[in-house]
């Protein structure tokens, strides 16, 4: 044999060893890397998608995480017969390989080569899991490695562990990764629930989801279906009678594309779960009651179909279970699928202008700082100085009424007694008392508000007048609202919920007594709103409405001693109402929605500051009109309620005697003792004033630097400016005079009008016998 035929044969022989060598190397390489441990965060899963369910357990809804819907088969035995279906459908073999099926890859292997590429891939589940952990190119390399992790898998999981894994992340259409989320998804039942028939389904789903989506195609899913019962009754998993009856059970599917429940409730919550450290809850139980959610849903859309030509066309509804704090029920619009009415806006947490139903925390700030419920208002014309101007408030019934006892002007939502509150305690001192209370999107300064704070003038949300009403209910307290009851992690721990604010008292518990009695008073709210309105009950409710400037929104919110519920009604776009009030917008829906929370319900009686005893007031008999004790002279008499100590001392100031009945022993007639602004409204209303009372000489109109426009229609000696001034105790006469020497007399009420003249003007009023005049203004005229 020749040289170079040894060569040959050695070079041959170098190769082969070097082939096998490599090959040995490699495969030993492979037998220690599946040797080594399992990451241990392999399985873990940072987000799984989140089923979120109302307090009975009712699915709202499952959102999704970056997989998919994802919701892990609950701890325990997993349920047999979807079990047998997948493995039936998928890897006959499952408790018989390493991980690999080398029957099932001789297969695939003769298939690819045939084709030329891969058509058959002959995956095992412990493949199919290795692939969903580590997505791959669908080539002959991927395969490989894709075959490596099988072994490594089941080289150190154990069957079941191996199996629950796969079937927590198997797709099968419709975005759902895992059986458990498909049982949802197409039946509305969980996996241990299925039938035979279900779960033999879902199985056949797993190869190809789109081809036998039971909803599109349902023939292909029942070939499918009878496809895996076939394998079944093969591998002995179920008898041929139990595969034949499945075959034609009935599948129960749930609607293809079931409505959102709840939607803005879930959506909201889904937007806070990171801030509140529940981004890795797989289960979250809500405090929702979805029946009384659904019944409020409805409500809204008839409610607001009566008030479609009044231009209403949106609403929103909380309601709070005052001893829980839990949200019951959170209608944020009329429709969540309404593009054209802006449906996906959230009217529970929209910020907007609260109109009157701020009130109620001034006058209980005024209430703790000595006032009382006959603490005198006075209810006329005023102008209020802002850092914008002069504010001129009217009543919304545009009206007058004089001197009102603080609880008539709360329960009526007179505007201009509020305003005057206002100013009394301060606008530092009300926005401080509001933050107290829970409104925390006050965010701007008092000097910002200013006094039309009172009236509603900052934007505030539903959310946050429900949980401040709600701290009414509690006697002054405010504490955190509730909407998540127990959430778990995909471990079936639990995660703890923060609460949104720590507890706090924000009125004494007096006060809000008071306060509360006060806008629960059906006969007070009379004189503004009739005894037959919207907010009266077969039981006990304290309640007050607001309207914003140019009716743009509505509110109503009350409580009673069991739940809180507030209501808005208006447009998202901010186009104003015809006309609607709170009491007839906002109002009639709050009464739907009071009625229906407190069905099933025992009303307890408001008036108690505690489950134990009742508040005490002490009881005293009052003039209506100036608020003191009444006395004989007085022409009608009430009984008023006070805070223990609170009631005043002296009798009535306000009615006196006048005429013979002075001094004679006769009787005479009754006259009123008033400040000047009263006896100006008195004289309006032709009332007898005895007295004008005051502290000293003004002169109330016109204001200093005022300007006033000629009527170039009307004659100059024909328009007069209206002159108005206030006088000391005792004074029964004042002058008036012009820059151009013209002099007046001034009677009680001390009220007149003057020439306009052209020009600067100075005006000069004088008390009788002094040298000086008591006050000037200077205005002008054009």
């Amino acid at each position: 044999m020749s040289g170079k035929g040894n060569k040959a044969r050695r070079w041959r022989m170098g190769a082969l060893l070097f082939a096998v060598g490599g090959a040995a190397a490699l495969l030993l390489a492979a037998f220690i890397w599946i040797a080594l441990p399992l990451p241990l965060e392999l399985l873990e899963r940072d987000e799984l998608s989140i089923k979120v369910v109302d307090r009975t357990g009712r699915t709202l809804r499952v959102l999704r995480s970056t997989e998919g819907l994802a919701t892990p088969l609950p701890k325990g035995e997993l349920p047999r017969p979807v079990v047998d279906a997948f493995i039936a459908a998928e890897d006959k073999r499952f408790g018989r390989h390493p991980g690999v099926d080398p029957l099932a890859l001789m297969r695939a292997v003769r298939q690819n080569l045939t084709h030329g590429r891969i058509v058959s891939g002959g995956s095992t589940i412990a493949q199919q899991l290795a692939r969903l952990l580590f997505p791959h190119e669908r080539t002959f390399l991927g395969k490989a490695g894709e075959a490596l992790w099988a072994l490594r898998l089941t080289a150190h999981l154990s069957r079941e562990e191996l199996l629950r894994a796969w079937l927590d992340r198997v797709p099968l259409g419709r975005g759902a990764a895992g059986v458990e989320t498909a049982a949802e998804i197409y039946f509305n039942r969980p996996a241990a629930s299925l039938s035979l028939a279900q779960g033999a389904l879902l199985a056949g789903l797993a190869r190809s989801p789109a081809t036998a989506d039971p909803f599109r195609r349902a023939e292909a899913a029942r070939a499918r279906l009878g496809s895996v019962l076939s394998r079944m009754e093969a591998l002995g998993f179920v008898s041929a009678e139990a595969a034949r009856e499945a075959r034609s059970a009935p599948l129960d599917l749930s609607a293809p594309t079931p409505r959102l429940l709840a939607p803005h409730f879930v959506t909201a919550l889904a937007m806070s779960l990171k801030g509140r450290a529940l981004s890795g809850a797989s289960r979250i139980e809500t405090t929702l009651d979805l029946e009384l959610q659904s019944d409020l849903e409805q409500s809204v859309r008839e409610v607001l179909s009566g008030l479609g030509a009044l231009d209403v066309g949106q609403a929103a509804v909380l309601v709070i279970d005052n001893p829980t704090g839990e949200v019951l029920a959170y209608v944020g619009s009329a429709d969540f699928f309404d593009d054209a009415k802006a449906g996906q806006n959230n009217g529970v947490r929209a910020l907007r202008q609260p109109g009157s139903t701020l009130k109620p925390f001034a006058y209980g700030l005024a209430l703790s700082r000595g006032w009382t419920a006959a603490s005198l208002l006075s209810d006329v014309d005023s102008s209020f100085e802002t850092p914008t101007g002069a504010y001129q408030p009217k009543n919304y019934d545009r009206r007058a009424h004089g001197p009102v006892r603080l609880r008539a002007a709360l329960a009526n939502s007179y505007n201009v007694p509020a305003v005057r509150l206002a100013e009394a305690l301060g606008p530092e001192a009300l926005l401080a008392e509001l933050r107290l209370a829970g409104f925390a999107s006050l965010t701007d300064s008092a000097f910002h508000y200013g006094v039309g704070l009172v009236l509603g003038n900052g934007d505030v949300s539903l959310w946050e007048l429900a949980r401040a009403y709600r701290g009414l209910a509690l006697g002054g307290r405010l504490l955190p609202l509730v909407d998540v009851a127990r959430a778990e992690d995909g471990a079936g721990r639990l995660l703890a919920v923060a609460p949104e604010l720590a507890a706090r008292r924000f009125l004494p518990e007096g006060a809000t007594a008071l306060l509360t009695d006060i806008i629960s008073d059906e006969r007070a709210r009379a004189a503004a709103f009739g005894l037959d309105n919207a907010l009266r009950f077969p039981f006990q409710v304290a309640a007050k409405t607001g309207t914003s400037r140019a009716h743009i929104d509505n509110w109503t919110v009350g409580f009673t001693r069991e739940r809180t519920v507030a209501v808005w009604v208006g447009n998202f776009d901010g186009t104003p109402m015809n006309g609607v009030s709170g009491i007839t917008g906002a109002g009639p829906l709050f009464r739907r929605a009071m009625l229906r929370a407190m069905r099933g319900v025992a009303p307890e009686p408001l008036d108690t500051s505690d489950r134990d005893r009742a508040v005490r007031f002490e009881e005293r008999t009052i003039c209506p009109l100036s608020g003191e004790l009444a006395k004989p002279t007085c022409p009608s008499i009430m009984r008023e309620k006070f805070l223990p100590g609170s009631a005043p001392k002296g009798e009535c100031s306000m009615h006196r005697v006048v005429g013979e009945g002075e001094g004679s022993g006769k009787e005479g007639r009754v006259g009123l003792a008033l400040t000047p602004e009263l006896a100006l409204w008195a004289e309006g209303r032709r009332l007898e004033v005895a007295e004008v009372r005051g502290s000293r000489a003004r002169i109330a109109a016109p204001r200093e630097g005022d300007e006033y426009l000629l009527d170039p229609g009307l004659p100059d000696g024909d328009q007069m400016i209206p002159v108005r001034a206030e006088a000391p105790a005792g004074a029964v006469s004042m002058e008036l005079r012009t820059q151009d020497g013209a002099r007046f007399t001034l009677a009680p009420p001390f009220a007149g009008r003057i020439p306009a003249r052209p020009g600067a003007q100075r005006l000069e009023l004088w008390l009788p016998g002094e040298e000086a005049p008591a006050a000037v203004v200077h205005f002008r005229v054009r």
